[in-house]
């Protein structure tokens, strides 16, 4: 992005006044440009390495860096690369610098990692036992609902057995009630033929007794053979 700063006004140059708008201009872009493209560093395994103000011997010590501080890499130039440590900027020698973390730190952040796991290990158990503790439960609940629904099916069972004879006893029922009304309706022909017959049977009687009493009566009223000849002696 370019600033457009103003040399002169009327004709005449304004420059410190030009010079103070353009640096606090850029002044308050640089650290969002900066900050974009600032990487970390890490010092390597050395003595205390210098940070000057400038590159070269000849710049004043600004501070002291040691094995394992973490810096901003600003930039590079050569040998020497500017960074950003305690709220300070300076140069000092790159090869001094490293992208990688180190040892120390990554050993510290595997057993940072070590102790994750191994509380997650710890919380994970405790679950399982949990999980186990609630599977056992459920499965025991599983069994009643199961030994329930056995007791069910076995009283639908019987039930159902129970009202297939109540339908075969009323069918039973149905069928002797209308035989007991054939029966019925039989017995009373036979009581009516019963009748009949004995009726007929008693006439039957009455009319062979009436017989035998006009043959004995008739038997009664012919002549003996004795006077049938005294009166033909006559």
């Amino acid at each position: 992005m370019k600033l457009k700063c103003i040399p002169k006004i009327a004709g005449r140059h304004i420059v410190p006044l030009a010079t103070l708008v353009c640096s606090l201009s850029f002044q308050a872009l640089t650290p969002s440009v900066a900050a974009a493209s600032i990487e970390t560093r890490y010092v390597k395994p050395t003595a205390e390495v210098v940070v000057r103000r400038g590159q070269g011997n000849e710049f004043k010590i600004i501070g002291m860096v040691k094995d394992g501080d973490r810096v901003d890499f600003l930039e590079e130039s050569g040998s020497y690369a500017r960074i950003r440590f305690d709220d300070k900027e300076g140069w000092m020698l790159k090869r001094y610098l490293s992208a990688e973390k180190p040892l120390g730190e990554v050993v510290s952040a595997l057993k940072q990692e070590r102790d994750r796991l191994e509380q997650n290990n710890i919380e994970v158990s405790e679950q399982a036992q949990q999980t186990s503790s609630e599977l056992s439960r459920i499965k025991g609940d599983l069994d009643v609902v199961l030994a329930e629904r056995d007791k069910i099916l076995s009283d639908y069972t019987i039930l159902k057995d129970d009202t297939a004879n109540v339908v075969q006893i009323k069918n039973d029922l149905e069928r002797v009630t209308t035989e007991n009304g054939q029966l019925q309706e039989t017995l009373g022909s036979v009581k009516e033929e019963n009748r009949k017959l004995k009726k007929e049977a008693a006439i039957h009687w009455f009319l062979a007794g009436a017989g035998v009493f006009l043959i004995g009566i008739l038997i009664g009223r012919l002549p003996s053979p004795s006077r049938r000849r005294k009166s033909s002696l006559l």
